[in-house]
């Protein structure tokens, strides 16, 4: 099923992202991973495409295991950054071959040291249009509402977007954020901006504070006081954090009781935390009809 029609129809959508694991480690983890997190009955489960793209093998299997074993709509991860027109065809070919109907279009980090990154795409926007035009695929962009790093300003940003979804864009979902402040600002530059498909809020889990560091630094986003003390005590080998189990369930209340009609969890393969964060949030007593 398509994610676009799934958020048009559905009352509530809940869904949730995977990411494969390093090259060296065996599948089966995140299969059973995923054998825990299919529990929370998501709408829909991400797979992400990896660092740099690395693990894009790992990003087909895993979707193709999502959508026809565990018969849920996968959202393969698919970046564009160094890559040939020729290059994505074959992976978009083998993603169709697995019925797999959805794509979250990004471009990628700009790796270092490389000259001339830039191949035959030069912005996500420039991969939706080339996929809407030879595919039927459903296509997923990111947002970022705290402004992409890269961006001189917000509103280039915003221009940025609007753009992809000018390209063919079905839905956006935002970066993580950990001040929902953040999330309602941005819905409501989007909304002026004319932007009208749907948006919907990624939030991020942890276990440790220094887990976030180097993403948020990365992203560019902001990491409140309060986040800091609530993860001070985190043991990173702990299967559950406490302080963070209960910031982010106090965050997707906070969402969902001011009107958001979606959350999409990055579960960093968390099985038992995500767990304790669906059954103590609004999550677990929400109707999806």
């Amino acid at each position: 099923m398509k994610i676009k029609d799934l958020l048009q129809t559905k009352k509530f959508v809940f869904s949730l992202e995977i990411f494969p694991p390093k090259p060296e480690a065996e599948i089966s983890v995140i299969f059973k991973a995923l054998d825990g997190l299919v529990d929370l009955n998501p709408e829909y489960i991400s797979v992400t495409y990896g660092a740099g793209g690395g693990t894009k093998s790992r990003t087909v299997e895993i979707a193709d295991k999502i959508e026809n074993h565990y018969k849920l709509p996968a959202l393969a991860h698919l970046t564009c950054i160094g890559a040939t027109k020729e290059s994505i065809a074959k992976i978009l070919d083998e993603l169709k071959n697995k019925k797999v109907q959805n794509i979250m279009a990004l471009r990628g980090d700009l790796p270092l040291g490389t000259e001339n990154p830039l191949k035959d795409f030069q912005y996500a926007s420039d991969l939706v249009a080339f996929i809407k035009k030879n595919w039927d695929f459903c296509v997923g962009v990111a947002g970022y509402p705290e402004k992409h790093p890269e961006a001189k300003t917000a509103q280039e940003d915003i221009d940025h977007l609007k753009k992809k979804v000018d390209a063919g864009a079905d839905f956006i979902t935002t970066q993580l954020f950990l001040d929902n402040d953040f999330f309602f600002r941005f819905a409501d530059t989007v909304k002026k901006a004319g932007i009208k498909v749907p948006l919907v809020p990624g939030v991020m889990t942890a276990t440790k504070l220094a887990n976030l560091e180097r993403m948020t630094k990365m992203c560019g986003v902001a990491i409140p006081e309060r986040f800091i003390k609530a993860t001070a005590t985190c043991d990173i080998y702990n299967p559950v954090c406490e302080e963070t189990v209960q910031y982010t369930v106090g965050q997707i209340n906070h969402l969902v009781k001011n009107g958001v009609k979606a959350i999409h969890l990055y579960s960093m393969n968390r099985v038992k935390q995500n767990h304790r964060i669906y059954e103590e949030s609004i999550l677990s007593s929400m109707e999806r009809k």
